[in-house]
């Protein structure tokens, strides 16, 4: 069975604040796709960067780096 409605007073409209009407021009361009590859060689060379920083911490976790005049404590 359908939800009925006896009185108009559950209908209501969205309010407009100033936060929703600074923050709209930021939505206006949903959906829409810039041609080409765009920024995505320098997001995967950043991908890359952060893997080798990752890397970089793993070694110095497990010891494989040891790091002149740091001791490495992990008591």
């Amino acid at each position: 069975m359908a939800t009925q409605t006896i009185d108009d007073t559950s209908k209501t409209t969205p309010r407009e604040t100033r936060v929703g009407t600074s923050l709209k021009p930021l939505n206006s361009k949903y959906g829409k796709v810039a041609p080409g590859w765009g920024t995505t060689p320098l997001m995967g060379f950043t991908m890359a960067l952060f893997a080798v920083f990752l890397s970089i911490i793993l070694e110095i976790y497990n010891s494989s780096i040891l790091l002149d005049g740091i001791p490495v404590s992990w008591d």
